[in-house]
């Protein structure tokens, strides 16, 4: 049996208390007090779920059935994301080399024309998207993950480009290293044992870089660690080199040519993860991207608690991952699926319980503490249909108030995976 401790109207996200005529005009919009006060909520867990009146739910503005999922392929950076999304079942994450760095930071595909390399202190800066241009950047992805100890920092990005050849890759790799000497003048080279014809360097033994290739791909790294200590930089670096390498030796790149033959959509999941509103999306739905399908071992990038996960999604079986306005993973069984809400929904030392959406007892509800230099979202719910799992999360409205349309789009994408699944 699942429980949860229910509120009229959850607490804004920065812990002010909302005024008494905002709240009231928050449980007439939403209708979030039904049932709910301060009473114990009971659910069923396994092994079945509690019964839900579908007719009943209030889905707002939202679908309630499932829409069929037209891919975005009006470019090539377009067609390219696709082979995008296949590398981050590849890329190795900053706490598989140091488990102290798990706070994600960013997560994204890299490509060509985008606006992704703009960062001048990161891994991207803008000096080198005129080189992945000019040497035809096919795809690529990027994760940056940190400690975030301002104090005694580390933190590690961990980029993976494709180009069209190994000499194009080759090519790029050298002029993203000559590209640091106007970034990071006086820079030394690090001795990274065992890969001496990596270019790895540094400028103050705090802070590294390293650029090499395997075929047509390039390995872009830069990593912190908290004081000036060049053989614990380079034996960093070494690490992530070697977990990369092995990691990639089971890539095999797709023939430009068959991109579009890789499947967008299998088993139909995309029509079972909630899409946005067609009127320009919205917030949520553009912190979601890139939106797809995905593996296990790709969503692990853009889970927050990726480390802690992982073990829940190999446990679970999930196979695959639908991302869009909502993410829904589909589990082995529907005991694996309440098992994996579960693990989603164990609240960190910023978070606590508030109330299921109602009619839909068997959802499990966070609010966390504001953070706005935190990619996580202020308010999640995690419902269970059958083997799927879905994810539904949103932002506090301004003055920090809690946002009733995340208690209609949880609706609606019950709704649809009750329709669909």
């Amino acid at each position: 049996m699942h429980s949860i401790e229910g509120s009229t109207v959850p607490r804004p996200a920065s812990g002010f208390r909302a005024l008494p005529s905002v709240a009231a005009a928050l449980v007439v919009l939403a209708g979030v007090t039904s049932g709910y006060g301060a009473q114990t909520i009971e659910g069923r867990g396994v092994p079945g779920m509690t019964p839900v009146d579908l007719a009943s739910l209030a889905v707002g503005p939202f679908p309630s059935a499932p829409v069929d999922y037209e891919p975005k392929l009006e470019t090539k950076s377009d067609v390219f994301a696709i082979e995008s999304r296949r590398l981050f079942g590849y890329l190795v994450a900053p706490y598989e080399v140091d488990s102290e760095m798990a706070a994600l930071d960013t997560t994204r595909i890299v490509s060509a024309s985008g606006s992704v390399f703009s960062d001048s202190l990161g891994a991207l800066p803008e000096q080198f998207g005129p080189i992945a241009e000019r040497n035809q950047l096919i795809a690529g992805v990027v994760t940056t993950r940190s400690n975030q100890k301002l104090r005694a920092m580390r933190n590690m990005s961990i980029v993976l480009l494709r180009f069209p050849s190994e000499q194009a890759a080759r090519s790029a790799a050298t002029e993203f290293d000559q590209a640091m000497d106007e970034l990071t003048p006086n820079r030394h080279a690090l001795d990274i044992t065992g890969h001496e014809d990596v270019l790895a360097s540094t400028a103050n033994d705090q802070k590294g870089y390293l650029f090499t290739t395997r075929g047509p791909m390039v390995i872009m790294t830069m990593s912190t660690v908290p004081e000036p200590d060049a053989p614990a930089l380079a034996t960093q670096l070494r690490k992530m080199l070697e977990l990369q390498l092995e990691r990639l030796a089971r890539f095999v790149p797709t023939p430009i040519d068959q991109i579009l033959d890789l499947p967008a959509n299998p088993d139909g999941v995309m029509r079972l993860a909630l899409p946005p509103l067609p009127a320009g999306g919205s917030p949520t739905s553009q912190r979601a991207q890139p939106v797809g399908v995905y593996d296990a071992a790709a969503q692990m990038h853009f889970e927050p608690r990726g480390a802690e996960l992982k073990t829940a999604l190999t446990n679970t079986g999930v196979d695959v991952v639908a991302r869009n306005d909502a993410t829904v993973y589909r589990t082995r069984d529907l005991d694996s699926a309440f098992r994996l809400q579960r693990a989603l929904t164990a609240p960190q030392d910023d978070e606590q319980h508030f109330a299921s959406p109602p009619g839909i007892i068997d959802a499990q509800c966070l609010q966390r503490d504001a953070d706005a230099f935190d990619p996580r979202y202020d308010y999640t719910c995690v419902l269970v249909h059958g083997r799927y799992v879905a994810v539904v999360e949103a932002d506090s409205l301004p003055g920090r108030l809690f946002d009733p349309s995340l208690y209609q789009r949880v609706a609606a994408q019950y709704s649809i995976l009750a329709r669909g699944a």
